[in-house]
């Protein structure tokens, strides 16, 4: 009889698996298996079986059935070496042949080639031959019901431990390409280990992949940094240094194994550049703020680009000296502010957050027209050297990874590092991105911050129940915050939230369809119709499917149906009547008019039904459709004031500053506020003017954007 752990659960009779009864019973045989030869005490056992909880009360009977089914299946083995189950206090022992457990035989094959390692080519069998013994996860099919037990750490540690013996002995034969692919998948799963990532470098390096071996290095000191707060290691460190210098004892010398990772001299590290100041490692967030032109704005003159740009970046530096940070350099579009390192005021993250913010809001929709920003913070450890009367130099893998969070932020975005979230992310709204960074959407106010337009959406919801009349709210300002609060306030009503996103003038809709339904995006057709109908059967067979059918389009955006709008609404209305409803749709100022007007008449339906609409806008809103929501009997406006931190305010004030003390000259610059001052503050919420208000600082005409 022999016995698998390295996978699911198997017992193996003459070759044939044996029936081995139902969970509690492969539990308590795995369990004994990876103690076999031991006593387990039936305290030890019992926890084993019901991880996490108090055993029942008939948990020593149910161990007790389990043990006399298992004591039955083994008996059917006899001879020397037969396997057996006995009670010896405090609990029970299996006795088992070491040799009949692919476990025992696994560290019996692990331990000879870790003692072959003075002869790689015998290592790589043996140890080739041990990792062979795997078929999965260890006890897999007891791990899918639950099972997480400290003993599978420990062996799936021992795995590792293998392979990177396995990998050291392939390096030290030359196999680096052979084995590349494995080490990458390791690395992959196994990031924060550092002699695979090592062995990786190495691979790589010899591979005459220089650049992506360091590379391999930055992604480790990075996640360490930001996740441990720790350093890499000496060795590795020391082979960062000989790729570095393309040391020759990185190439595959004659006697092949003093190329293996591990017999590689820790060197010193390379000293830094001593200056008057000197340079020093602190801990700071960095922020990486990019303006660009938008489409369109780069076929203009290209002086007048330059102009705009030139007062955009000197308006980003005055904005973040003014809210604590220095600007360490700018170059071309793109500006690195520091917060904290020899300039820390305690609070440097969410500073540098906040800022991030002000800046975001002031080039947001209206100067899109012109410029578009992106904005990443991250906080760590890098080398800042200071030099009188000049601003810091900042080095190190920060930068890097900034830069690197950097090229994913889509426009008008700030994302945030991880490290960034875990001390500051409190004092902020946001969500995490497909990458493991977090989009920042604002700041979270005071416990008591809007309390009474709270209570006002609140009642809305309170009389749209008891009538059954759908109601329509707008909410301007920067309501992201207040919205997460009403949605995360209400019990007993169902809550659809969905965005507007420029540039998909139906994606917000379809969002909404598949929160509602459960659809996901790789769903076929067929699949999504079917959802679709399921959603809103209540009304009938019929109508559902032909409702299904019509809002197909909304899934494919390169087949618009002229009509899937007012499907949308009556779906809407469906799944309303069917239990109440909340719909919330977030920046209703991007949408295009035909989504506007659905969302309208949503309000204005006659059916009864319990369905409130909550929308958020910015105030331009209302300069596209004055009569929004006006002269409607369920409609209702509501106007959040700004933060009351006082940032955007601040940032305005350093607008202002900046035209009348900045390079564009005294004539337009300094004659724009005066001229007509509420710009400047219009600046902030009024899409209309930002664009014309950094050109005035500019020092150009309103209609040089070339548009």
């Amino acid at each position: 009889m022999e016995f698998r752990l390295l996978g699911p659960l198997e017992v193996l009779h003459d070759g044939r698996p044996s029936s081995l009864g139902g969970i509690k019973q492969r539990a308590t045989l795995g369990f004994l298996l990876l103690k076999a030869n031991q006593v387990v005490p039936t305290s030890q056992l019992l926890c084993a079986l019901w991880p996490g909880e108090d055993p029942p009360a008939s948990a020593r009977k149910m161990l007790q059935n389990a043990v006399w089914s298992l004591r039955a299946a083994l008996s059917s083995s006899d001879g020397p070496g037969a396997p057996r189950l006995s009670t010896q206090a405090p609990g029970y022992v299996l006795q088992v042949d070491p040799a009949r457990v692919d476990l025992f035989r696994f560290h019996e094959l692990a331990e000879r080639g870790r003692a072959e390692q003075g002869r790689p080519e015998v290592a790589a069998k043996v140890l080739r031959e041990a990792l062979a013994t795997w078929r999965g996860a260890a006890l897999a099919d007891l791990v899918e019901s639950g099972i997480c037990w400290p003993e599978l750490t420990v062996v799936e540690n021992a795995r590792l431990d293998a392979m990177e013996d396995y990998f050291d002995a392939e390096l030290a034969c030359g196999r680096h390409q052979s084995v590349l692919g494995e080490l990458e998948a390791m690395v992959e799963a196994e990031r924060l280990r550092e002699r695979s990532c090592g062995q990786l470098m190495l691979a790589l390096y010899r591979c005459g992949r220089h650049a992506d071996a360091l590379a391999v290095y930055s992604r480790l000191r990075t996640s360490l940094v930001d996740d441990l707060g720790l350093e890499p290691g000496p060795a590795l460190q020391a082979l960062q240094h000989a790729i570095l210098t393309h040391d020759p004892s990185l190439a595959l010398p004659a006697g092949r194994e003093r190329a293996v990772v591990r017999h590689l001299r820790p060197v010193e590290p390379i000293p830094a550049p001593r200056t008057s100041s000197g340079a020093q490692r602190r801990r700071l967030t960095v922020a990486l703020v990019r303006v660009r032109p938008r489409r369109g704005v780069t076929d203009a003159d290209p002086a007048v680009v330059d102009h705009a740009l030139a007062a955009a970046t000197t308006m980003v530096r005055s904005g973040i000296e003014e809210l604590g940070g220095t600007v360490a350099t700018s170059i071309g579009s793109a500006s690195l502010a520091v917060f904290g390192g020899p300039y820390s005021q305690g609070d440097d993250e969410a500073r540098a957050v906040r800022a991030a913010l002000a800046l975001r809001d002031c080039f947001a929709d209206g100067m899109s027209r012109d410029l578009a920003v992106h904005i990443a913070v991250a906080t760590g450890e890098a080398l800042v050297l200071t030099e009188p009367d000049a601003p810091p130099t900042v080095n190190g893998a920060l930068v890097d990874h900034c830069h690197q969070v950097l090229s994913s932020v889509p426009e008008g975005a700030v994302w945030i590092c991880r490290r960034t979230r875990e001390l500051a992310g409190a004092s902020f709204h946001g969500a995490e991105t497909a990458d493991g960074a977090w989009e920042i959407t604002g700041c979270r106010g005071h416990a008591d911050e809007h309390d009474s337009e709270l209570a006002v959406v609140r009642g809305l919801l309170d009389r749209t129940l008891r009538r059954e009349t759908p109601h329509l709210v707008t909410v301007l300002g920067e309501p992201d915050g207040f919205l997460d609060r009403f949605a995360g306030s209400v019990d007993g009503v169902r809550v659809l939230d969905s965005r507007v996103v420029d540039g998909e003038p139906l994606g917000a809709v379809a969002d909404m369809l598949r929160r509602c339904c459960g659809a996901r995006p790789e769903d076929g057709s067929d699949t999504v119709r079917a959802r679709l109908a399921a959603a809103v059967c209540a009304a009938g067979r019929a109508e559902a499917d032909v409702l299904a059918t019509r809002l197909l389009p909304l899934f494919d955006p390169t087949s618009p149906d002229a009509g899937v709008l007012t499907a949308w609404r009556r779906f809407v209305e469906l799944v309303a009547r069917d239990h109440p409803l909340v719909v919330v749709l977030r920046d209703v100022h991007l949408a295009g008019e035909d989504v506007l007007d659905a969302v309208e008449r949503l309000a204005d339906s006659d059916n009864p039904v319990p369905l409130l609409v909550v929308v958020s806008a910015r105030p331009s809103l209302l300069d596209r459709r004055p009569s929004w929501g006006g002269g409607k009997p369920h409609a209702a406006s509501i106007t959040l004031d700004p933060p009351r931190d006082g940032t955007v305010d601040r940032l305005r004030r350093v607008m202002l500053s900046t035209a009348d003390d900045g390079p564009f000259g005294a004539g337009g610059a300094d004659t724009w506020p005066r001229r007509e001052p509420e710009n400047a503050t219009l600046a902030l919420w009024r899409p209309d003017r930002r664009a014309a208000h950094v050109m005035a600082l500019a020092g150009l005409p309103a209609g040089a954007n070339g548009a």
